[in-house]
């Protein structure tokens, strides 16, 4: 047992004091943050530079009050409207839009807005433009052609349009989150859908770059014959047992950092952004996930030869590890569906589906026995399997082993 916590501690002061550890556990957190804040800064900015648009109005009514609508509406940080309107008038839409075409492509204009003569009955316009992929403006022009719609529609009708605007307002819906225990809290949409997505990143990060450190520690030492040295002082359980205790110690000290970091924000914020108990189920999900990945990556690093061959084999890994992550706006939408909970007893992405679920709402008792039980069976599993590779491949050079071989040495050891 001494040494396994000898192993365990050089592990850990050694990885803890690399210079790319320490800049990596910094980076991460920045980016989550960057993440979560960054989109709703861009959202309200309102840019600095006026919009010119020309419009094509096809029946030559509705220019003006569309120029007045957006002009109202739309402004700059410094106050002055948004958008400029060029009337392009007096000619057909055909040329109309050749000339258009011609100020887009010397960029003299930002866009082209076509009002079709039938716009009344269709309800549809057009949009023109060099780059169409800003759709916040593009949201804009759609909103102010619908409200000038409404007003020609409602005066057609002998309506006040005033009034109709007044009683067709939309809602201000306030959300409010209650828990098990009755206690309300005011909710926030969008971090409601980005949060569990930040911690299922959080959990990723932490789980898989320490169990990669284990299969690079494991190739290292094999590449350089280190091991042999090693094993004549230890056995091989105990190698393999410190390495996976250090690096899991290493992969705690991570999160833990990650943690203060959310918590900091969440008090900057004013809000809530992780509790105490997420915290545990982190920690739960944490030690079971990293105990199966370790176990996987601690045999890829006894099986291969070079660090190349491995990451060919972990890449397969990562790309199921991060299914969570594009299952997400499903899960986050249906955390009680059958497919969500099927998912989240598998074994490569059962400890991500959880956080994911977790950073939504608190899961049944039964659901989260079943899924810890589940992944002490993947990883003691994975761990046998692991120290049986390890044992028999370790001392192995000069070839890669095949599959027959690999299922040999299990039935063997």
């Amino acid at each position: 047992m001494h040494k396994l916590f000898l192993i365990a501690r050089w592990e850990y002061m050694t990885r803890i004091r690399s210079k790319w550890f320490i800049i990596s556990t910094l980076i991460i957190p920045l980016v989550l943050v960057a993440f979560m804040f960054l989109p709703a800064l861009v959202m309200q900015d309102t840019g600095t530079d006026t919009k010119i648009l020309a419009l094509i109005d096809a029946s030559g009514e509705m220019s003006a009050e569309f120029e007045a609508a957006i002009s109202e509406q739309y402004h700059l940080k410094n106050g002055q409207a948004k958008y400029q309107i060029i009337v392009l008038e007096n000619q057909p839409v055909e040329e109309a839009l050749a000339v258009g075409q011609e100020l887009l492509d010397s960029q003299t204009i930002d866009a082209v807005v076509v009002l079709p003569i039938d716009i009344m009955g269709k309800n549809h316009a057009e949009y023109y433009a060099n780059f169409i992929g800003n759709y916040r403006e593009q949201e804009e022009v759609r909103a102010v052609i619908s409200s000038v719609l409404m007003n020609r529609r409602a005066r057609d009708a002998g309506l006040n349009p005033e009034m109709v605007s007044k009683l067709t307002r939309r809602v201000n819906l306030d959300l409010i989150e209650i828990g098990r225990g009755g206690e309300k809290q005011q909710g926030n949409e969008i971090l409601s859908f980005i949060l569990p997505i930040i911690f299922v990143m959080m959990l990723y990060f932490a789980i898989v770059m320490s169990s990669q450190v284990l299969m690079r520690s494991v190739l290292e030492e094999r590449s350089n014959r280190l091991v042999e040295i090693l094993l004549s002082s230890v056995s091989a359980t105990q190698l393999m047992s410190g390495k996976i205790l250090g690096l899991g110690l290493l992969g705690l000290t991570q999160l833990f950092f990650y943690m203060v970091c959310g918590f900091a924000v969440s008090q900057y914020r004013g809000i809530e952004i992780i509790s105490s108990v997420q915290i545990l189920y982190f920690l739960l999900y944490f030690i079971l996930g990293y105990m199966f990945f370790s176990g996987v990556y601690a045999a890829i690093g006894a099986v291969f030869s070079s660090e190349q061959d491995a990451q060919q084999a972990v890449s397969i890994i990562s790309i199921v590890s991060i299914f969570p992550l594009l299952m997400s706006s499903y899960v986050i939408t249906n955390p009680d569906s059958l497919l969500t909970i099927i998912l989240s007893h598998m074994p490569f992405v059962s400890p991500f589906f959880m956080i994911l679920i977790i950073g939504i709402k608190t899961p049944s008792c039964w659901h989260i026995i079943s899924t810890s039980f589940l992944l002490i069976l993947y990883a003691v599993f994975a761990m046998i399997i692991a120290g049986k590779i390890f044992r028999t491949a370790i001392l192995m050079t000069g070839k890669r082993p095949t599959l027959p071989e690999i299922m040999q040495w299990l039935k063997s050891a």
